[in-house]
């Protein structure tokens, strides 16, 4: 079985050579110098003759060289792409203003598709869609409903992607309530760490089967999925309100 800093090594080329090894200049001492600002030619050379990981930072910083993802560098998936998101994720909602502020509007936010995730299911890796959003970024305001007068911590998203049909289909909007705690059963939106943060990095819209101090289930629909998420990779759970609710004073 390969060590992990023989994965790493191992990667790391793949991804020089992706890049267009040697004749575009992508070599090992490249890497070490943009990962150095220009102080050390010997970063991948160490790794190799000793055998152990860079620290977090630095691997982060080769991840970024070679525009791929540290989950990638270390085996966790096949995925070298890069998650890019069309929104830049934050926590605090743009204040609305109007003439009636007793009764602003919900803030549509910004949403936008991102690679998708790979988790372990029962040993096999399985693809889980997701998304991403920006609760600073309105795109537009929704009427407020009766049920969430006075609740400025609502917010409405976009759906995208297939996972959750038939519950909710792509282009359909959402009203998501953080004040109120998500309990099983729920549709949830998942706030993602990248598990050495606490910055949001992309979300997930799931219905919350159970969870614990140590992990959380989810569930998708399309295809019918119930996979485990670790906490620590855990920002958030929001939960979105159902249709029904939304009428009741």
């Amino acid at each position: 079985m390969e060590k992990p800093a023989e994965i790493l090594l191992r990667r790391i080329d793949q991804r020089l050579e992706d890049l267009g090894g040697k004749p575009a200049g992508k070599t090992r001492w490249w890497l070490s110098m943009q990962v150095t600002d220009r102080k050390r030619h010997g970063v991948v050379t160490d790794i190799e003759r000793k055998g152990f990981l860079p620290r977090e930072p630095t691997l982060r910083r080769i991840a970024d060289a070679l525009e791929t993802t540290t989950d990638y560098l270390m085996g966790r998936t096949d995925i070298a792409d890069q998650v890019i998101s069309e929104a830049r994720l934050g926590d605090r909602l743009t204040p609305y203003r109007s003439e009636a502020p007793r009764a602003p509007g919900i803030p549509l936010v910004g949403t936008g598709d991102c690679a998708d995730l790979e988790v372990d299911v029962d040993g096999q890796l399985q693809r889980i869609e997701r998304s991403s959003f920006d609760p600073e970024a309105a795109v537009r305001y929704i009427e407020r409903p009766p049920a969430l007068l006075g609740d400025n911590t609502a917010y409405a998203i976009y759906f995208h992607g297939s996972s959750m049909e038939p519950r909710f289909f792509a282009g359909e909007v959402g009203i998501v309530q953080p004040s109120r705690p998500a309990g099983p059963g729920d549709f949830v939106v998942v706030q993602l760490n990248n598990g050495q943060s606490d910055d949001v990095v992309t979300v997930l819209v799931k219905r919350l089967v159970r969870q614990n101090s140590a992990w959380i289930d989810l569930e998708q629909f399309n295809p019918p999925l119930i996979f485990r998420l670790p906490r620590s990779q855990v920002a958030r759970i929001q939960r979105i309100i159902p249709p029904t609710e939304l009428l009741i004073l």
